[in-house]
């Protein structure tokens, strides 16, 4: 079976950002991301995910009023170590280990490099191969045109149903949101409390 697993939030805890910035600032400011990518998609535009995280952290320190280092906060960003205290085993567990991020290809595959996981993914698809942002269909069909089938595993909800709109079977880990904020008409095919749960 082809796993497809999300990035940032998913195989990568982001813990060191919330410790960092503090938790409601780190959710204010993916928030914010996640809403900027949406709106620049949706016009047909596309800047890559390293300018949308810096224009966006600044929005959001200035919004709360934070005194913090933005290149530092950034260049934690890249890295999110440790990751996720389950994704090696659940990447070990795989059949085939794929990536699927919003934060690009090379930003993907410098996250598992960095993390001493990149053995263990065979490829890594991001948004900036077809210029638009999950959960636009285009970045789950290019998944789909290269693997045929694959199921996508990501702790965000949004995600989840990008991915099952598209034609992927969809996972979702509910360790972070704990209730589906969606309609039941657009439930995951499964939900599971950890990454390795994920890939059976």
């Amino acid at each position: 079976m082809n796993v497809v697993f999300d990035a940032m939030g998913t195989l990568f805890d982001l813990t060191p950002l919330r410790e960092r910035l503090g938790a409601h600032a780190t959710e204010a400011w993916f928030e914010r991301i996640l809403h900027s990518a949406a709106v620049l998609t949706m016009l047909g535009d596309f800047v890559p995910f390293k300018e949308l995280a810096r224009t966006t952290l600044a929005t959001t320190t200035t919004m709360l009023q934070l005194d913090v280092d933005q290149d530092d906060v950034l260049s934690q960003l890249q890295q999110l170590r440790p990751p996720a205290a389950d994704a090696r085993a659940a990447l070990e567990r795989a059949d085939r280990s794929f990536v699927l991020t919003n934060g690009g290809r090379e930003g993907g595959e410098a996250l598992l490099r960095n993390a001493g996981l990149d053995d263990l993914v065979e490829r890594v698809f991001g948004v900036d191969e077809v210029k638009a942002y999950k959960p636009d269909p285009r970045p789950y069909r290019l998944v789909l045109d290269a693997l045929g089938e694959a199921t996508l595993v990501a702790a965000h909800a949004w995600d989840v149903v990008g991915a099952a709109r598209a034609g992927l079977r969809a996972v979702w880990v509910d360790r972070e949101e704990r209730v589906w904020p969606f309609p039941e008409a657009v439930a995951p095919h499964a939900t599971v409390p950890g990454l390795v749960e994920a890939v059976g």
